[in-house]
């Protein structure tokens, strides 16, 4: 684990980075990383690429949710994707109820016995009934009461050709509240018990395989646990619209401390492609906003003629939001698009802008030496308000509550490209830091845990003027240390203090009382108790002193650990008094995080910490 001797390590290769004597060497030097963070806005909303190849897979949210954004350059008539995977439109088979007038089922709400999942199951004294089916009680229209704790639905539909649906993928729509199990022809097809307000949405894998041509049956069971009931389903597949079309040849991809840049060859012409996230930038105004852009440029071969190009992205807005609708406005020449906390914005005069059925397609006809690029804005709101002691904490760049996320999107983009200026000098400077390291797969570790920490954490202000940075879950000490040194390396000793300074303030304030730091403070977005079950007392512990010395090394002042000295102290004799009374103790080999170890660490960084005390005092 690259991170274990922060204290003693890092910090000296920090200092010394920061005497580095000019050299001849080329500072420019490419990273083609692995998955990364190419926009970072909030924990909730970040761009992420999940391969190297942007055109053979969506980017990502987290783990487990798309951006569902798909990208073509067409050149002459023939189109080319150069981002997204394959088409997230969808046609329906058996709609939702959202999509159509209702559907006609059978059902009951009594156990029907064994077999009724089957297509031949007879179903002839079940109720006749309409999808969706809920109680009056819910928001989703429904045009069956759903008067039980369980109700059993058989779907009858046709299938003309099941040939032809084996070369699709095939997509189950669904609402529930609050559990739904479905069946096709008698096999399991899925199963959930998460309630979900809005339309989901699930790849069904070799669903094809339990269709027929003529009747098939999905059975579904539903049941509600109290409250609201709600169930509603649909079978869609996905439209070829995009399947079709060439994937750009990728060419390079540069990934810089603030910018990632891709290459593409699409025909006779190069796209250029650039992902800026304006929190990396930490002298802009833009700095603390949960706001960045995708600029694209192209060139054409200079032996060919003129090419006719236009570029297109398509957002599938329903698919991410479970919502057709979003909000539209204009302001001062730039279209903003609003849904769901999410904000897309563009230029009014270069693209031309359509939604289409919750699709958000923009399109820009590239030509001539005025128009050879353009720009795509993204800005997110995070819905939830972070909660401490019983305040709803401002994100801090809104702190004073006079700024909304449109008109910083409408300054970034009239500003976009001396934005792009600067990135370009700060890369200079920070990869020529990096690859001086003489490693570059520890260059590629810091720039890349900066973006990560940008994406995961949240600076929000209190009331009373203190700055605290938070990830999902609120004041994690091992959170903190694992990003300690990318902002070490990156001077960031104010996120380093914000990032501990509500663990300071929890442990002084008489909500802890044990002589050991908290391991967490809570769970996004309330601060209330520690989350983890178990304390890991001396991990913390020594963490925090570690911590608190790399900040007094950086800072080359002792007034930070001053302000906390009697709390360094407690934790300090913690860790003396779990001291193992003699060194056989210590026999064998330990692991990385050995408590053994961090004992040791600990103590020492709290040695350090007393003859720093004396130095400046």
């Amino acid at each position: 684990m690259w991170q274990v001797f922060l204290c003693f390590v890092v910090v000296t290769l920090s200092c010394a980075c920061n005497r580095f004597v000019e050299t001849d060497m080329v500072a420019r030097q490419i990273l083609t990383s692995a998955p990364h963070t190419l926009v970072a806005l909030t924990p909730e909303f970040s761009l992420r690429n999940s391969e190297v190849a942007l055109h053979k897979q969506y980017l990502l949210l987290d783990e487990k949710k798309y951006f569902p954004i798909i990208g073509i350059l067409r050149v002459d008539g023939k189109s080319y994707r150069f981002m997204g995977g394959d088409s997230l439109r969808v046609m329906p088979l058996i709609p939702l109820s959202d999509d159509s007038c209702g559907w006609l089922a059978k059902y009951s709400y009594l156990y029907p016995g064994a077999g009724w999942k089957e297509n031949a199951y007879d179903d002839k004294l079940w109720h006749d009934g309409m999808g969706a089916f809920g109680t009056e009680d819910n928001k989703y229209t429904s045009h069956t009461i759903w008067g039980a704790n369980k109700i059993y639905v058989r779907r009858h539909f046709t299938i003309n050709d099941k040939n032809m649906l084996k070369e699709r993928k095939l997509y189950l729509r669904y609402i529930c509240d609050d559990g739904l199990s479905l069946y096709c022809n008698g096999k399991d097809v899925f199963q959930t018990n998460r309630f979900t307000s809005q339309s989901k949405c699930v790849l069904l894998n070799d669903f094809a395989d339990y269709l027929k041509d003529g009747d098939n049956v999905i059975a579904s069971c539903g049941y509600n646990i109290g409250g609201p009931a709600m169930m509603d389903f649909g079978l869609y597949m996905e439209n070829d619209m995009y399947n079709e079309v060439d994937t750009a040849c990728l060419e390079q991809v540069d990934v810089q401390a603030t910018q990632t840049h891709y290459t593409f060859r699409c025909g006779g012409v190069e796209l250029s492609l650039n992902f800026v996230s304006s929190t990396l930038l930490s002298e802009s105004a833009f700095s603390e906003s949960p706001v960045g852009f995708m600029s694209y440029r192209i060139k054409e071969d200079r032996e060919e003629s003129p090419h006719d190009i236009e570029i297109l992205f398509d957002v599938d807005m329903e698919w991410l939001n479970g919502k057709k609708e979003m909000e539209n406005c204009v302001r001062r020449d730039w279209r903003i698009l609003h849904s769901e906390g999410l904000c897309i914005g563009s230029m009014v005069n270069d693209m031309e802008y359509s939604n289409e059925d919750g699709h958000v397609i923009f399109s820009q006809k590239l030509c001539g030496k005025n128009k050879v690029g353009g720009v795509l804005l993204f800005g997110y709101v995070e819905r939830d308000s972070l909660q401490y002691e019983g305040e709803n904490l401002m994100p801090y760049w809104n702190r004073k509550g006079n700024q909304n996320i449109q008109d910083m999107l409408v300054s970034m983009g009239e500003r976009y490209l001396i934005l792009e200026d600067e990135c370009n000098n700060i890369d200079y400077q920070w990869n020529k830091k990096a690859f001086q390291l003489g490693n570059e797969n520890l260059a590629e570790k810091i720039i890349l845990s900066y973006r990560e920490f940008l994406a995961s954490h949240r600076l929000v202000e209190t009331s009373d003027g203190k700055k605290f940075c938070f990830a999902d879950t609120l004041g994690s000490v091992r959170d903190a240390y694992c990003y300690f040194p990318s902002l070490m390396f990156f001077n960031r000793v104010d996120w380093m203090k914000n990032l501990l300074d509500p663990i300071f303030t929890y442990s002084e304030n008489g909500y802890w009382k044990k002589e050991y730091p908290p391991y967490d403070i809570g769970l996004y977005p309330i601060i209330n108790r520690q989350v983890k079950k178990d304390d890991c007392g001396i991990e913390v512990a020594a963490d925090m002193l570690m911590m608190v010395v790399a900040i007094v090394e950086l800072e080359e002042n002792f007034d930070y650990a001053r302000m906390h000295w009697g709390t360094l102290c407690r934790w300090a004799d913690y860790l003396k008094e779990s001291m193992p009374e003699t060194n056989s103790d210590f026999g064998g080999l330990v692991g990385e995080n050995d408590e053994r170890v961090k004992r040791i660490l600990g103590w020492m960084a709290y040695r350090r910490l007393t003859h720093l005390k004396e130095i400046y005092d």
